[in-house]
């Protein structure tokens, strides 16, 4: 699935999610109005931390990284 921040966090925190994927592209780009690919209210307690398993890490064509996690239940 590929959606908005808003989306990606509901689902997230909602336990609805079993796998993250993540291409991270050779680019720094700036700006002062932060986007996310994860947003969600602040965490009050470390106990609401998602953690992550990596399966796969490949570097692709053109130098992009693709990062492939499974959520830890």
């Amino acid at each position: 699935m590929d959606s908005g921040g808003t989306l990606n966090g509901v689902l997230l925190r909602a336990g609805l999610v079993d796998e993250v994927n993540l291409l991270v592209y050779p680019y720094l780009v700036g700006g002062v109005t932060p986007k996310s690919f994860f947003r969600a209210p602040d965490l009050l307690a470390a106990d609401g931390v998602i953690k992550l398993r990596m399966l796969h890490l490949e570097q692709m064509r053109d130098e992009i990284v693709w990062l492939q996690y499974q959520i830890v239940r």
